[in-house]
């Protein structure tokens, strides 16, 4: 297969949508994957806009309406469930149930924590990142850990380093590439 023409009927859950939950569906829709699905409970703020994929336009208006927007204009025939909830305890395992593999784009490192353990005993590959702070860009690198794939440099964190935006835009590009690998069958590191 090539990439840009359309991929196989994966389902892809994408929980978080904003620096890397955005640009992973962007780079999902210009592959013409077929079927995502997006959690978030936020809204679109300009503060945010120099990392994620929404436009000045799309400010305080939800962010599952505003990236299917966005999407749809990349890849009309892309189907997006969109749920709007704050993901808790629990959920992870009955939100994603439908999907075949399922992208991280949490901020906070409880949340991840919560979604790496309850996805890791159903078998589904996830798709992380840890470390995507900061501008060093070289230590970035794709860890294999159990059913999940972790892309970061594993030691920047946002507390103690600013968000720079093309190393979140790097970050999300390898994480969406992970996912493509992965869908066709091949190596997803």
């Amino acid at each position: 297969m090539k990439y840009g023409q359309s991929t196989g009927e994966m389902k892809i859950g994408i929980a978080g949508i904003g620096g890397i939950g955005s640009n992973v569906a962007r780079h999902l829709a210009q592959a013409r994957v077929r079927a995502i699905k997006i959690v978030d409970f936020d809204r679109v703020e300009a503060v945010n806009l120099n990392r994620q994929f929404y436009s000045m336009s799309q400010v305080g208006e939800k962010k599952t309406n505003s990236l299917e927007t966005n999407l749809k204009g990349i890849f009309p025939g892309l189907r997006i469930e969109k749920i709007e909830q704050k993901i808790g305890s629990g959920d992870a395992g009955l939100l994603f149930a439908d999907c075949d593999l399922v992208v991280e784009g949490f901020d906070d490192k409880e949340l991840k924590k919560m979604l790496l353990e309850e996805l890791a005993g159903t078998g589904k590959v996830v798709v992380s990142a840890s470390g995507i702070a900061g501008a060093d860009m070289d230590d970035v690198k794709i860890r294999k850990m159990g059913n999940c794939r972790i892309v970061g440099d594993f030691v920047s964190d946002q507390r103690d380093f600013p968000l720079f935006p093309p190393k979140i835009a790097m970050v999300a590009s390898i994480m969406a590439a992970v996912v493509l690998r992965h869908m066709e069958g091949g190596n997803d590191e």
